[in-house]
């Protein structure tokens, strides 16, 4: 049977799942490449070469590509890929387009729930490792960490036919635009910050507070400050039993503490929180972070880890020597794009671009956590 020439972002990252994809060519200029390189659980060969250099010389590159193997072809937009794919399948090669490029994909979520009691749900930006965190209990809803599709999360609230009570952002984000104020508007609740995160905010929040209690349906929300990825990062303990804990702790790294741009102050503030401030912290308690760092981190569509396995497997919590610890996040801090200054602005309400600058300064993987946090 013949294959679609267009690959749906949802069966793309089926094939990803599935070991199928063994061999894309990405049209995107250099930079876009290297900003964005698709990744998936296993591994493949990738070949870039820029449009403006394949076009008018396909000929001469066509010994790159293999006859044995599948090959997905990728651009910005998806028009220049389909292209490619025809001519590959006139060549005799196997060839099939992503559909919509890499803006559609970047724009691809999945949602998979992890818990029933209360209900949890991981929507999941998978190009860009985003997690907002939907929490049902007796049918009130509560959203962490809320990205800026908001219809994704406000069509599953209402599949749920659940009324939202509370937003909260564990911190201000940095590597991807915030929802969570739109939602409150929409749904005409209240919306969460730490103050000290929020202190330029133009618009007007509810205080997040260290050891303030919330409740909705039948569970109880504890406010941890925890700072050190910023200094109002804050947790929010569920029942005793769930951290959500923003992008301080990640599943396979720990929250960079230097996009404010004092890295050895808000060190001093990780190592607090990771020694004293999570001390009291069983084993036991289940992590949910709000961003992956690659699909790999998947298991069974869930990204969670236990406190315990953090505190056994995380190089940083292997390091009690607080210069020692400075050492190793000052050797461990990955680029720091200029485009993170100007998200945190958007999500301060300073500046309010159309919705093509937002694409533009979402482009890419988060980089919000260390290259060696774990």
């Amino acid at each position: 049977m013949q294959k679609e020439l267009l690959v749906s972002p949802q069966i793309f990252k089926q094939m990803l799942d599935n070991d199928e994809v063994k061999f894309v060519f990405d049209l995107r200029n250099e930079d876009d490449f290297k900003d964005g390189k698709v990744e998936g659980r296993y591994e493949f060969e990738t070949l870039n070469i820029p449009q403006e250099d394949f076009v008018g010389e396909e000929e001469r590159h066509l010994s790159k590509f293999p006859k044995d193997k599948p090959i997905i072809t990728i651009c910005a937009h998806g028009d220049s890929s389909k292209y490619t794919a025809e001519m590959l399948l006139e060549k005799g090669y196997d060839a099939q387009s992503l559909e919509g490029g890499i803006d559609l994909w970047t724009e691809y979520y999945e949602t998979h729930k992890c818990t029933d009691d209360p209900e949890i749900y991981q929507i999941y930006r998978v190009a860009r490792g985003c997690i907002t965190h939907l929490l049902i209990s007796d049918g009130e809803a509560v959203v962490i960490d809320a990205v800026r599709h908001t219809d994704k999360i406000l069509k599953k609230v209402d599949e749920l036919k659940a009324k939202v009570k509370y937003v909260f952002d564990t911190h201000l984000q940095a590597d991807h635009i915030s929802g969570g104020k739109e939602i409150a508007d929409i749904t005409g609740t209240n919306y969460f910050m730490n103050p000290i995160d929020a202190q330029n905010a133009t618009f007007k929040y509810s205080h997040l507070k260290d050891g303030d209690t919330l409740s909705f349906g039948k569970c109880s929300i504890k406010v941890i400050h925890s700072p050190g990825h910023t200094p109002g990062s804050t947790s929010l303990l569920v029942n005793n039993k769930y951290l959500f804990t923003g992008d301080l702790i990640m599943k396979t790294s720990i929250g960079r503490p230097d996009l404010g741009g004092a890295s050895e102050e808000w060190t001093r503030l990780l190592y607090d929180t990771l020694f004293s401030r999570y001390a009291s912290l069983g084993d036991d308690v289940v992590i949910f972070p709000s961003h992956a760092s690659s699909i790999k981190e998947q298991d069974n569509g869930v990204v969670t880890l236990t406190m315990g396995t953090a505190r056994k497997e995380s190089d940083l919590y292997q390091i009690k020597d607080f210069t020692k610890f400075l050492e190793y996040v000052n050797s461990s801090l990955p680029a720091n794009p200029e485009r993170y200054q100007e998200i945190r602005k958007v999500n301060l309400g300073i500046i309010n671009p159309d919705e093509k600058k937002r694409k533009e300064l979402e482009i890419g993987k988060n980089l919000c956590g260390m290259t060696k946090g774990t």
